[in-house]
C-alpha cells in the first residue's frame, strides 16, 4: 500500500475532512472520501465556505499529496458547522450505490446516462474540462455532448474512452440545477453587447426597468464577472442583485460607472441562468435563508457612503475592488471625506490587518451580503475576532 492509498484509507476510516492536492496545475479538492481503490477514488466535496458540492471522482496516480490537518480545514469545518446550525441550503447528492468497488468511472458514466445528469469531465488529450452529457454508452467508450454555456451553436458531440478521464465532477450545486434545465435552452439567442458609456448606461436601465439580467465586466477585475439584476442606477454607479453561477442569489454588489468595460445582454449564459434562476425558485431554493434577497436602493442617495457606513457599524465583512487590481475584505473603521480606515483580513482569512488607509476614489466595486462573507464573518464573530 503506498502512501496516497495509506492515506485515503485513514481519512476514510477516520471520516476526516482532507484537501486533496493534485499534482498538476493549482487544482484540489476539499471533502470526505466515499470510496476508493488502487487506481479511483470519490470524494464528496465541500467549497471554501463550507457548503456541501456533489462528489468528486479522480485517478489516484494525479493525486500529489492527501492533507488530512491545517488552519483552512479547520476553517472549512468551522464554517460547516455554522451552516448546519443556520440551516443553510446545500447540494447534498444522492448516495452511491455502485455494483462494484472497482472501475468506478464506467459506472459514474452510466449513471450519469441514465440520468441524464451534467457532469463536468477533464478531457487528457485536450488537458482540459468541460461540461456536458453522456449521450451514449459503449463497451469502452461513450459519446458525450460539450456543452458550451456561452454558446450553444458550439455544442460539440465527441467520443471518449473510459480512460481518457482522470477526474469527473457530478451531482454539484451548479451541474444538478443545470440537470433539471437543460432541456428548455434553445440556441437562436442574439446577444447584445455595450462598451462605450451611453451604450452601457442604455443597457442597465433597461434591466433596472424590466428586471432582466445582465452580464457586466468590470474595468479592474479581471478575477471574475457579474451576472445579476439591476435594482440602483444613477450618475456615480450601479447596484446589481447578483445571480451566482448556480442561479441562487449571489448578494449585491456596487460598481462605479467609470469601472463598467462592458455589458452584455440576451447571450446563451444569461438565458441559462435565468433559466436556473426560474428553477431555484420553482424548488424553494432561490436564496440562503440568512441573506435578504429583496432590499431596494434609493437612486437619489450616496449609496457607496451608505454600503460603507453600514459595514463599520454592523461590521459586516464586505469585499473592496480597488483601481489598482487589489481586494479586500474586511469593514470600515472610520470613514472621512476622502479616505477611510479599513481593517481587511490576511490571506487565511484568520487575521485582521488594522488600520489600512483606502482612498474613497479608489474604490471601484463593492460586494455585500452575500453567503461567502456571511459565513467567514459569523465564524469570525463566533471565535470572538470580531
Amino acid at each position: 500500500m503506498n502512501s496516497i492509498i495509506a492515506d485515503l484509507n485513514a481519512a476514510m476510516s477516520k471520516k476526516q475532512l482532507v484537501n486533496i492536492y493534485l499534482n498538476t496545475g493549482d487544482i484540489f479538492y476539499t471533502g470526505y472520501i466515499q470510496t476508493y481503490n488502487d487506481d479511483e477514488v470519490i470524494i464528496a466535496t465541500y467549497e471554501s465556505s463550507g457548503l456541501a458540492d456533489g462528489y468528486v471522482a479522480m485517478k489516484t496516480a494525479i493525486i500529489e499529496s492527501v492533507e488530512r490537518q491545517s488552519e483552512d480545514l479547520d476553517s472549512i469545518k468551522e464554517k460547516m458547522l455554522i451552516a448546519k446550525d443556520e440551516g443553510l441550503m446545500e447540494s447534498k447528492p444522492s448516495e452511491l450505490h455502485f455494483d462494484s468497488n472497482n472501475n468506478l468511472f464506467p459506472q459514474i458514466l452510466i449513471q450519469a446516462y441514465l440520468n441524464q445528469e451534467v457532469i463536468l469531465i477533464h478531457d487528457n488529450e485536450a488537458e482540459r474540462f468541460y461540461t456536458g452529457m453522456v449521450k451514449k454508452i459503449s463497451n469502452d467508450s461513450f459519446k458525450f455532448l460539450r456543452i458550451n454555456k456561452f454558446d450553444f451553436m458550439q455544442n460539440e458531440l465527441v467520443t471518449m474512452g473510459f480512460n481518457q478521464s482522470m477526474i469527473i465532477e457530478f451531482q454539484g450545486r451548479e451541474l444538478s440545477v443545470m440537470s433539471k434545465v437543460m432541456g428548455k435552452v434553445k440556441e437562436q439567442n442574439i446577444a447584445k453587447t455595450a462598451e462605450s458609456i451611453n451604450n452601457i448606461i442604455d443597457l442597465l436601465n433597461d434591466s433596472f426597468h424590466h428586471h432582466n439580467l445582465v452580464e457586466v465586466r468590470c474595468r479592474y477585475n479581471d478575477h471574475f464577472f457579474y451576472v445579476g439584476e439591476v435594482i440602483m442606477l444613477n450618475d456615480s454607479g450601479a447596484i446589481l442583485k447578483v445571480v451566482d453561477m448556480s442561479g441562487q442569489f449571489g448578494g449585491y454588489v456596487f460598481i462605479r460607472m467609470n469601472g463598467i468595460q462592458r455589458v452584455t445582454v440576451g447571450n446563451d449564459y444569461l438565458e441559462l441562468v435565468q433559466l436556473m434562476k426560474d428553477q431555484n425558485i420553482a424548488d424553494h431554493n432561490a436564496s440562503q435563508p440568512v441573506l435578504n434577497d429583496s432590499r431596494e436602493f434609493d437612486s437619489t442617495e450616496d449609496n457607496l457612503n451608505a454600503i460603507l457606513t453600514q459595514s463599520m457599524n454592523k461590521h459586516q465583512l464586505i469585499r473592496l475592488q480597488l483601481k489598482s487590481g487589489s481586494n479586500f475584505l474586511g469593514y470600515p473603521e472610520k470613514i472621512g471625506p476622502e479616505s477611510m480606515k479599513f481593517s481587511l483580513l490576511d490571506e487565511t482569512v484568520n487575521f485582521f490587518i488594522y488600520g489600512q488607509k483606502i482612498p474613497l476614489n479608489d474604490i471601484v466595486e463593492v460586494g455585500f451580503e452575500y453567503i461567502y462573507a456571511y459565513l467567514d464573518e459569523q465564524r469570525l464573530r463566533r471565535k470572538g475576532d470580531m
